[in-house]
């Protein structure tokens, strides 16, 4: 009896530790990670300079852009029992000390990451404290430790490994800064490696853009690509990159995303080989897909697809909302919808391999059907579309939850199946 207890016990490890290969998975690029602190004031209290502030409640969590993907893909899979194995990893630097183990445990154990591509590099890891208050939070960012080369060596070998085991990246998620020690060139570095001809690369980082932009041209020059990438940003710095000012507060124009448009792909020479569309945030205002075109710009029509506004108030809880982190749950919601849909699976296949789960799944599908059906535009488009708006749907749900990037599934469809269909302009 004995016998047989230990042996269901290593069988039932074995079954929940069988892996993925990396064709299967996403890896989120998210180098600079932090260690989250929430400073919670006391109901109807702001933030005043120079005033002494007693804490209603304080948190200690995750941080970082990527390691944020990392937890808000970790609640999608968390809405199916199965094992997550290592459909998504992360590639980061996680240093030593006390604040490394902290983040490292809670992503491995309370949200089951796989730590496969973490370096525990020498330097102590950063701490981000946000201060909530009754209408706005406060951010205060420590500067990160040096990556030293051999780290950064430790990390691309740990990537080909990868590769060599198990073929390109199925999507690849690209977040935020990098600490000091990392190259203008690692994120275009690191996806020579991990992108291949039919990987979907979302990117939501300035850093190292151009040459970002140089290394996917080149992955997607193949004409039987199946693969893409978009470009996420908020139409404030859409606006500041092609060198215009745009007051994040007030909502942005069809005409001033036109000229922000063009105004990129001319900095940006490489952007209309190697973009697909830009996925453009408006804060509360209407989100914008923007088709980035193949030819010259100048005369040729840039075509967009505005999705609705997604109205939270009736679910705030207390009059709080937690904005820090629902950018990056925007990120992870609009790449594991899209990898759901670029592999959408047919009536009596088996279940998707990838993030999202069944009963999702077919919300999705449903719903791009339908759009599909209302719509005058292609159905690449309206895929993408309907991706962006299940990501928009699962930053709002974030804003509801205290811990940076956690959000119920359950209000995320509510969001997106509540939503109208989107308007070609």
């Amino acid at each position: 009896m004995n016998y047989l207890w230990h042996l269901l016990l290593l069988l039932s490890t074995m079954s929940a530790t069988t892996t993925h290969a990396l064709s299967t998975s996403i890896v989120v690029v998210g180098l600079n990670a932090a260690l989250q602190k929430r400073f919670i004031l006391p109901p109807n209290t702001n933030l005043e300079p120079g005033n002494v502030h007693r804490a209603h409640n304080s948190e200690t969590g995750v941080g970082g852009k990527g390691q944020d993907v990392g937890v808000a893909m970790s609640c999608l899979m968390s809405k199916e029992k199965q094992p997550r194995d290592d459909k998504v990893l992360l590639a980061q630097f996680l240093g030593m000390g006390p604040e490394g183990d902290a983040v490292s445990g809670a992503l491995r154990l309370r949200r089951g990451l796989s730590d496969k591509l973490t370096i525990r590099n020498a330097a102590p890891l950063r701490t981000c404290t946000t201060i909530v208050g009754k209408d706005c939070a406060t951010e205060l960012v420590e500067t990160s430790g040096e990556v030293t080369e051999e780290e950064l060596e430790q990390l691309g070998q740990k990537v080909e490994s990868l590769v060599n085991d198990g073929g390109k990246a199925s999507g690849v998620c690209i977040m935020g800064s990098m600490p000091p020690g990392c190259g203008d060139d690692t994120y275009a570095q690191l996806s020579e490696k991990m992108v291949g001809k039919d990987t979907l690369v979302l990117i939501d980082s300035v850093i190292g853009l151009d040459a970002l932009l140089k290394t996917l041209k080149s992955c997607f020059e193949s004409d039987d690509r199946e693969g893409g990438a978009v470009l996420k940003l908020n139409a404030a710095e859409l606006c500041k990159l092609a060198g215009a000012n745009k007051s994040e507060a007030e909502k942005v124009t069809v005409e001033e995303l036109t000229t922000a448009t063009r105004c990129f792909l001319t900095k940006y020479e490489c952007a209309s080989s190697a973009l697909d569309y830009l996925c453009v945030t408006d804060g509360k205002f209407p989100g914008y897909l923007v088709e980035v075109p193949k030819e010259s710009t100048t005369e040729n029509k840039i075509n967009f697809i505005q999705l609705p506004a997604i109205d939270i108030s009736k679910q705030v809880k207390g009059g709080m909302l937690y904005p820090i982190g629902a950018g990056d749950t925007v990120a992870a919601g609009t790449l594991a919808a899209w990898q759901y849909l670029h592999h959408e699976p047919k009536a009596g296949e088996e279940n998707f391999f990838g993030v999202v789960p069944k009963q999702v799944g077919n919300i999705l599908s449903s719903v791009k059907s339908k759009w599909l059906s209302d719509a005058s535009s292609d159905e690449k488009s309206i895929k993408m579309a309907t991706s962006f708006a299940f990501g928009l749907s699962c930053g709002s749900a974030s804003c509801l939850q205290q811990e940076n990037s956690v959000f119920d599934v359950d209000d995320a469809v509510r969001y997106f199946s509540e939503m109208d269909s989107p308007v070609i302009q």
